[in-house]
């Protein structure tokens, strides 16, 4: 549970220190603020479209986690360790999958807000492969 509730707290991140100056981010400081705890989880979850940079949505976070779960896999001996990685790396996944089939560019701006170039849908295609493929190996090894 932990490492699937981890992404959620990119949302957080996102919200006090990457864009506060965004409205939605102003607008859930305000809820915390007032004690609306409810309301600001309900208007992160239903915003959630709004957060375009996340940093765990992000090619670069998503190639760094790749290195990490192969070390978690190789060298950890804690079985809380490997399943933490694993979870995070399976919710990043199936958000991913779940983007992809509804809304291919948003997933394209998200995804690769950080590279300079276009990446074309081919591109992301093979991405969306290719990162499933490694999960899944990764899920085998360590199996």
């Amino acid at each position: 549970m932990i490492g699937w509730s981890l992404p959620w707290l990119d949302k957080l991140a996102y919200v006090y220190i990457l864009h506060p100056e965004v409205q939605v981010s102003q607008y859930v400081k305000f809820k915390i603020k007032q004690k609306q705890y409810k309301s600001a989880f309900e208007t992160l979850n239903s915003r959630g479209g709004e957060f375009d940079k996340l940093t765990t949505r992000s090619f670069l976070f998503q190639v760094a986690w790749i290195g990490l779960a192969i070390f978690a896999i190789s060298s950890v001996g804690s079985l809380f360790g490997k399943t933490l990685v694993m979870a995070l790396g399976l919710r990043i996944l199936a958000e991913n999958w779940k983007l992809y089939l509804t809304d291919g560019q948003r997933l394209k701006s998200s995804l690769f807000w950080q590279v300079k170039r276009e990446i074309s849908n081919k591109e992301l295609k093979w991405y969306m492969y290719g990162m499933s493929g490694l999960f899944l190996g990764l899920i085998w090894w360590w199996v």
